[in-house]
């Protein structure tokens, strides 16, 4: 079996494989870590949607789990009776209602629609997007939640997305606005969207915008991992699903190291076996993946280590033979300089969870 030197590896993952450990990593604490996290405030309007609810507190909440201090605080508020009745005649209690809201510079306003919505002016909710507006915080609507924040008259650009059930409505009731149903629509600080679907593209580029590309594909990494619609069994790294230039000899490379993580080949071998030099594939690898061959396999031989340490009840031991690793005394020191914590705490950490 291969064993890589300690000094090519090097505190934490440097390719696109920090995406799916961002949320398992336990850096040293940072003097920001007592920051309070910002509001995320929903308002749930009676038979909202449930789906396009649960995507975007799901990515939210996501996210706190990727970062190293949660970001938001998710705060759920009905139009009146602290409780919202969803789309599939699910009732929810709230934390509050609309009156209870906090707003703030920092803080999120989330107007969550749905298809059965009564769409008729709510002053109380208007009050509180003018606030919002004033406050230059986020408002996001999702499917009609677009109608209250047009209703509102604050300032929402040239265009709007809305579901297509609720176009003539908007097009009556609002003339000059440009409506959009197929997607999302960002304007400043005001982001919509017309449904379920593009509820989840719509909170990864606001993530993005907000804490940058790495959480954001982290957070993708998560919870919209499946929406590919490729289907070559020859391929199984959501990476080079993703990346269509990638040359075909790094995913042959990258396809074979994913096929030997018990016995890790040696790079020496791997040329050989995708019929390039070593000096090309070194540099082909630093340009397309950001790392070399040597330090993405052992990266992704302990992303293989973590999931097994978490997912089953394999030994420590057991683990670090799964993954290629001669000394299980070596395998733990390297897990905790990228994960930030032994294996076996890594375990229990999991099991606490």
């Amino acid at each position: 079996m291969l064993e890589t030197s300690s000094k090519a590896n090097t505190s934490y993952f440097q390719s696109h494989l920090k995406r799916s450990n961002l949320a398992f990593t336990h850096p040293t604490p940072s003097k920001n870590s007592s920051t309070q996290p910002k509001r995320a405030n929903f308002v749930l309007l009676d038979h909202f949607s449930m789906s396009s609810f649960s995507v975007a507190l799901d990515t939210l909440v996501t996210l706190n789990l990727v970062h190293d201090n949660p970001i938001y605080e998710c705060k759920t508020y009905s139009v009146n009776n602290n409780k919202a009745l969803s789309d599939i005649s699910i009732e929810i209690a709230t934390d509050g209602n609309i009156q209870d809201i906090e707003i703030s510079k920092d803080s999120i306003l989330v107007i969550c629609g749905g298809f059965r919505n009564s769409l008729k002016p709510e002053p109380l909710l208007n009050k509180k997007l003018a606030k919002a507006a004033q406050s230059n915080a986020t408002i996001i609507g999702i499917w009609n939640g677009s109608f209250y924040i047009a209703d509102s008259k604050i300032k929402t650009g040239s265009t709007i997305s809305i579901h297509q059930d609720n176009k003539a409505i908007m097009e009556e009731r609002f003339p000059e606005l440009n409506l959009s149903t197929s997607t999302f629509t960002e304007e400043g600080t005001l982001l919509t969207c017309s449904g379920p679907n593009s509820t989840l593209d719509m909170m990864l580029h606001f993530i993005k915008g907000s804490h940058g590309t790495d959480y954001s594909q982290a957070v993708a990494e998560v919870i919209g991992s499946d929406r590919s619609n490729k289907k070559d069994s020859k391929i199984i790294n959501r990476f080079l699903l993703a990346e269509s230039h990638t040359p075909d000899c790094i995913k042959e490379s990258i396809q074979l190291m994913e096929n030997n993580v018990e016995d890790p080949l040696t790079i020496d071998e791997l040329t050989k076996l995708v019929g390039i030099s070593r000096r090309q594939i070194e540099r082909l690898f630093k340009t397309n993946v950001g790392v070399t061959p040597a330090r993405y396999y052992m990266e992704y031989r302990l992303t293989h280590a973590r999931q097994l340490i978490q997912q089953s009840n394999l030994s420590i031991f057991e683990v670090s033979v799964a993954c290629g690793f001669v000394s299980s005394a070596h395998f733990s020191r390297t897990y905790h300089r990228f994960f930030g914590q032994s294996p076996i705490d890594s375990r229990r950490t999991s099991q606490a969870s």
